[in-house]
């Protein structure tokens, strides 16, 4: 350019200090924008400012109107071309606010270029002319501001993406580490009513035990929470045709038999089969929490008048309490909040003369949408 300004010089020779100005401006932001992004707005502004300059210098000083020659119409066309850039860069990768303030500028320089060959008469004529000259600015910040918009969708939709594969498989870790661990729990406190009797050091290593598994399932929940968005849906870990593998292991960690009544007469969905099937899980580990010594659990699945019905009911000793018992899992509020979500309702409370109910009540889908089960 420098050579350029040297060889074909443009008349007035202020016409190319614009150009100059806009071209070192280019070049400073592919040098420094990696570097350096807080002098893109600095330098987009002091390159806007120049070539306004220029324009306010022609039309009070130098004067306007006259016809430009081939060669100063080149530095013509090559300053609004650079300001292209210039509105691009900031507006791609600055902050909004600076952005703002750099594109504007180099916007309005590019847009008053025009206004120094222009007689100034009448005044609406050159502000046609500017508008006209500013709108490839306007193109090239509405192209800078798509591009950047979409890569911020696509970096919102992999972050959201990642979050959500975090949800689920902390969820899962929950649902497949608190069965277990409740049945360590289960099984110590078999133990200190089988083994222990009369063997004090034996008593205190399976209260230990049992207390270590509780706190274990404590620190779960609450880790869970902290994760877990407000629509809290997780993905489902088993359904229906799983209740009754997880009754048998359920009935085989204790001594409390399991029993499971199906009557069932049409496909419930997967949704509400995913739904049924943790339902079932917290019940029964609510159980094991507590209700060690409950003889028998009543799980109940049916479907009557457009509805699934899945009940689990134990037989805990002592009168009805009428608080809620603390879930292993993510308690009734969790359970509410998945059968709401489906359109149905979650209750739990005590049951006469002994021990617990959870009922979950989900609509059943359309029949002509899903066939019937054999």
């Amino acid at each position: 350019m420098v050579i350029g300004a040297v060889r074909l010089p443009a008349d007035p020779a202020v016409l190319m200090a614009g150009p100059i100005a806009a071209g070192l401006a280019v070049a400073v932001l592919l040098a420094v924008r990696s570097a350096s992004p807080r002098l893109v707005p600095a330098v987009v502004i002091a390159a806007g400012a120049a070539s306004i300059a220029v324009t306010v210098l022609m039309r009070t000083a130098v004067g306007t109107g006259a016809e430009p020659g081939a060669v100063t119409g080149l530095w013509i066309l090559l300053e609004p071309a650079l300001f292209l850039a210039l509105v691009y860069v900031p507006v791609r990768w600055s902050p909004p606010g600076v952005a703002a303030a750099a594109a504007s500028a180099a916007g309005a320089a590019s847009a008053l270029v025009v206004q120094r060959f222009l007689p100034g008469d009448p005044f609406w004529a050159d502000l046609a002319a500017s508008a006209l000259w500013l709108v490839p600015s306007l193109g090239a910040a509405a192209l800078a501001w798509y591009l950047r918009w979409t890569a911020a969708e696509r970096e919102r939709a992999a972050l959201e993406a990642r979050r959500e594969q975090r949800l689920r498989l902390a969820g899962e870790l929950h649902d497949f580490v608190a069965h277990d661990v409740s049945e360590i729990v289960a099984r110590a406190q078999a133990g200190r009513m089988v083994l222990a009797v009369g063997d004090p050091k034996m008593a205190k290593l399976l209260e230990q035990i049992e207390t270590a598994g509780v706190r274990a399932l404590g620190s779960m929940d609450r880790t869970v929470h902290m994760l877990r968005d407000e629509a809290g849906a997780r993905s489902p870990v088993g359904g229906l045709d799983d209740i009754d593998e997880l009754a048998r292991r359920f009935a085989e960690s204790g001594r409390t038999e399991v029993v499971v009544d199906r009557r069932l007469s049409a496909d419930v969905g997967r949704e509400n089969g995913a739904v049924a099937y943790r339902a079932v899980v917290e019940a029964l580990t609510n159980v094991r929490r507590h209700a060690p010594a409950a003889r028998s659990v009543a799980i109940e699945l049916t479907d009557a008048d457009g509805w699934l019905r899945v009940s689990v009911a134990d037989d805990g000793p002592g009168e009805p309490r009428s608080g809620p018992r603390s879930s292993a899992g993510l308690g009734l509020p969790g359970m509410a909040e998945r059968a709401a979500s489906l359109g149905g309702t979650a209750e739990a409370g005590p049951r006469r003369p002994h021990g617990w109910l959870v009922t979950v009540r989900l609509p059943l889908p359309d029949d002509d949408m899903h066939g019937v089960t054999t």
